[in-house]
Order: C-alpha cells, then structure tokens, then sequence
C-alpha cells in the first residue's frame, strides 16, 4: 500500500473502487475543465444510491467508478466528506483506492467537509491527488466555491453547519478576522474586527475561547484582546523600526473562512510604499494578497519578525469605476504605533534582532501557533 500526503499524485486505471473508513456521508462532485459544476454530471451522494453508468455509491459508503464511461465534459471528480450535524466528521479519516492510500487528520480543526481526494483527466490519462482541504461551513461551503446547485447541498447537509454539528450563524451574523499573540495572555488584532460588540472568541488548539476586549484604538484600527489560557506562543517583533521599501514580507491569516481552508494561510509579497493614502505615515503599503478575514494578521520579515498589522486593501472596484486599475494595494499598520499601543498598557512585546532569513516554511512553522483565527458575534 503507497501512503501519499496532501497534494501527492498518482495514475488511476478506468475501473477503480474508493473506499473510505469514515462513518459519516460522502458526495462525488464533477467539475468541467473551467472547474465549475459540469451540467452533464449532476453531483450525487451515497444515502441516495443512485446508479449511474460510470458512478455509483454501494455499502459502506464505497464508490465503484468507470472512468471511461463519464461524459467528455467532465474533467475533475471530488470525493467530499461531510458532517449532517447528527454525524460529525472524526478525527482521522483514511481513503484508498487500489494500493494508494491517503488520511487527513482533523484534529485541532473545525471542518464540517473536507475534500478528501481529486481524480482529474491529464494527458489522457486519470490521476488521484490527495487534497484534505477542510471547509468549516460544510457541504454548503464547498458547493458554493464549486457553482455546485445550493439546494442539493442544503438537502443534504442541512444548514451550514460548524464542526460542532450546530447550525452555522445567518450570513452577517459573525465577523471573521486574524490575531496575533503579543504575550501569553494578550492578542493583537484589528479594531474593525471587533468593532461590533458582541462575544468574541480566539480558536485555540483546536478550540473556541472566550476573549475580553481590553481596548481598541480606532484611529490606529487596533485593538487589544485579553484570554485567561496561556497561548502556547507568541510573536517577536523586529528590535529596529526601521522598514525599507521593496523588502518582502509574509502575510499570516485566516481569509475566507468557510471558503478556504480552516486552517492559517500565507502569502508573500514586498512592501510597495512607506506610506499610506494621502500620506499617511502611521501605516504601509504592501502586495502580498489578502482576502476578508485577514484583517489582524501579522506581516512578518524575512527572518520571521513581525513589522507590521495587516489592516485594509484599496477599495478597487472604485478605482475600476473612476477608469483606473490596480492590484494588491494593501495596507499595513507599522510595528512602531503598534509598540506605542501596547506601552500604553504595559506591555513590553519580545523582540530579535536576528536578520538570518528563514525561509518561508520555516517561518510559517515558527509563527503557526501565534496566530489566531478571531470571530465577534453582531
């Protein structure tokens, strides 16, 4: 048996069976080579036991596929697990297909569907990749980012749900952002984040921790969370508070919640401006992408420092509408106002003055469990 890890790939024959060692419903969605929902090939569950020519679900959940016999029109096929809300997805979950073999471990996750593996035309020929992506909205989630039809998703999963198997909030009802730990019981995040008022929690290891509002600065878009656990790490900030313009940097967060992945993810860029709009000297500009849920999360030097708080993106559809265009304008609060705020209130964040680069890897591992995803009830 060939044990692969997320994003390893191997060739598949026309006839393969799937097994999968996991209780809870599986879907199969077709994609066409835009990777939209292919029409010639509705998306079909296992509860249903539909039989198709080139598809069908038996006992135990196992899929027996034709490959040869799927429409022309179909370029992509995703095995997704899912959780109803009365059946939670474990902790671990193992698929094999012929003497491939690939598990996902959930835990420390919050995801109610995860897409287990891929099986896509190349060249000619069928190949299965090992995804593991998690969504923690569910099935719905995963239709959505897919054009899948929303009322199938819904029929079968319910709601949205949460890993807890509870109904998700309505759209609105939570605000999603980033943070990061300045000490062992505080997080830094945006003022915008939590502006709202309501509960706020940090996902912790796994779970979900009620967090005091200590104070926000709105001028500065800051705000200041206090935890009574003890957060397994915390950031260190670049000593000198010097930036230079063109260096690159590392965007830590958590976009799109329920879209993307649960779990932090990263992107890189440089910084493009040591200003803001109109000049603004408290902030830069930088053009690692970003996405909503962002917001809060720390950008971090080459050496793994932090140097700055993600805080908005230029409102680009404006641009468009005045005849202009743009990209990845970005804007970040400086590490220098940002250790002002925290003098404020006593707080002396850990500093380094190593300049030896890391490494992406290395630095997303370092600050891993230092960053926070951060939700605030409406």
């Amino acid at each position: 048996m060939r044990d692969l890890v997320a994003g390893e790939r191997a060739g598949l024959s026309d006839a393969i069976s799937i097994g999968v060692d996991e209780a809870a419903p599986l879907a199969l969605i077709a994609l066409d080579a835009m990777r939209a929902a292919s029409p010639t090939f509705p998306p079909m569950d296992a509860t249903s036991r539909e039989m198709r020519p080139s598809a069908h679900f038996v006992e135990n959940g196992r899929l027996e596929l034709r490959l040869d016999l799927l429409p022309t029109s179909v370029e992509r096929l995703l095995l997704v697990a899912y959780d109803t809300g009365s059946r939670a997805l474990r902790r671990r979950i193992t698929t094999s297909a012929g003497d491939l073999r690939f598990t996902v471990d959930l835990s420390g996750r919050e995801d109610a569907a995860v897409i287990l593996v891929e099986i896509y035309r190349h060249r000619g020929e069928w190949r299965l990749a090992a995804n593991g992506q998690g969504f923690s909205s569910g099935l719905v989630a995963v239709a959505a980012a897919h054009g899948v039809d929303l009322e199938w998703a819904r029929r079968l999963g319910g709601t949205e749900t949460q890993a807890t198997g509870r109904p998700a909030p309505r759209v609105g009802a939570i605000s999603s952002g980033s943070g990061v730990a300045v000490d062992h019981n505080h997080v830094l995040s945006n003022a915008h984040v939590v502006e709202d008022g309501g509960p706020i929690s940090l996902l912790v290891g796994g779970r979900a921790l009620p967090a005091d509002l200590v104070f926000t600065d709105q001028r500065n878009d800051l705000a200041l969370l206090r935890v009574d656990a003890v957060l397994p790490s915390v950031a260190l900030f670049r000593s000198k508070l010097d930036l230079h313009l063109g260096e690159d940097v590392m965007v830590l967060g958590f976009p799109l919640q329920g879209l993307l992945g649960s779990g932090p993810q990263a992107s890189t860029g440089n910084i493009a401006a040591l200003c803001g709009m109109g000049n603004d000297s408290t902030v830069f500009q930088f053009t690692a992408p970003i996405a909503s849920g962002n917001s809060g999360g720390p950008i971090l030097d080459t050496a793994g420092r932090l140097i700055g708080l993600v805080s908005s993106s230029l409102n680009l559809d404006r641009i468009r509408d005045a005849g202009a265009n743009a990209q990845n304008i970005n804007f970040a609060i400086k590490g220098a106002v940002i250790r002002s705020f925290l003098d404020a209130f006593g707080l002396e964040p850990q500093t380094s003055d190593k300049d030896d680069p890391l490494g992406g890897a290395a630095i997303a591992r370092q600050m891993r469990d230092a960053i926070f995803r951060i939700t605030c009830a409406c």
